[in-house]
C-alpha cells in the first residue's frame, strides 16, 4: 500500500507543480525531489510509460504495474481538482495551436524516449544502482525536455497527466474538452516510446553483459 500511495502523492504533486509553476526549473527541481521522497519506497515513476517499461526491465510485475498506474493517474485528477480549487481555472494539455499533429506526436516521443532511458540507465544499471544522483539525473532531463518542447507539445511525457486533467474536466461538467480531445494521442506515443526505451535498454546492458 506504500509503494501506491507514493505513487499518487508523486503524481500529484508533479501536476501540481507543472500546473502552478509553468517553469521549466520548477518542473525539474520538483520532480527531482519527488524521485528523491519516492525512490526508495516505489521507485518514484509517477509515469505509466515509467512503470510499463520497468515491467519489461523486470523491476516489477504487471499486476503491480495495474496498481502503479491507477495510483498514478488518481494522482493526476486529484492534482487537477486542487488545480481548480487555487486558480478557479481547468488544468488543460494540449499541443501548440501552430503544431501539427505530426510534430507534436514526434516531440513527444522522442523526449518521452529521453525520460525513460535516463531513468532506466541511471536508476536500474547495475552498475549505477544505489546512486545519489539518481534524482538530479531525472529532474534534468525533464527541465530539458520542457525547455525544448514545452512550447510545442506541452512536454506531457506522461499519460497520466494527460488523462488525469481529461478525466477531472468531465467530472467537472466540461464534457469534451481539449485535454480529452488530445489525451489519446499522448497515452499512445508516450507508451509507444516508454517500451521502446524499454528494449533499447536491455540491449545495451545485454550487449554490456
Amino acid at each position: 500500500m506504500k509503494k501506491y500511495s507514493i505513487e499518487f502523492l508523486g503524481t500529484f504533486f508533479l501536476l501540481l507543480i507543472s500546473g502552478l509553476a509553468d517553469n521549466p526549473i520548477a518542473i525539474g527541481v520538483g520532480l527531482a525531489v519527488l524521485c528523491y521522497i519516492g525512490g526508495h519506497i516505489s521507485g518514484a515513476h509517477y509515469n505509466p510509460a515509467v512503470s510499463i517499461a520497468m515491467v519489461i526491465r523486470g523491476e516489477i510485475n504487471k499486476v503491480e504495474c495495474g496498481k502503479y498506474i491507477i495510483s498514478q493517474v488518481l494522482g493526476a485528477i486529484a492534482a487537477s481538482f486542487i488545480y481548480f480549487v487555487i486558480t478557479d481555472n481547468v488544468f488543460e494539455i494540449q499541443p501548440s495551436s501552430d503544431t501539427t499533429r505530426i510534430q507534436f506526436l514526434i516531440a513527444e516521443f522522442i523526449f518521452t524516449f529521453l525520460l525513460v532511458l535516463t531513468i532506466l540507465f541511471v536508476a536500474t544499471h547495475p552498475k549505477l544502482k544505489g546512486n545519489q544522483f539518481y534524482g538530479a539525473a531525472i529532474g534534468l532531463s525533464v527541465m530539458t525536455s520542457q525547455y525544448s518542447i514545452g512550447e510545442i507539445s506541452s512536454s506531457a511525457l506522461n499519460p497520466a497527466i494527460s488523462l488525469g486533467p481529461a478525466l477531472f474536466n468531465i467530472l467537472n461538467g466540461e464534457g469534451s474538452n481539449m485535454s480529452l480531445a488530445f489525451s489519446p494521442y499522448y497515452i499512445t506515443i508516450t507508451i509507444i516510446s516508454g517500451v521502446f526505451a524499454a528494449y533499447l535498454f536491455k540491449f545495451y546492458l545485454k550487449d554490456n553483459n
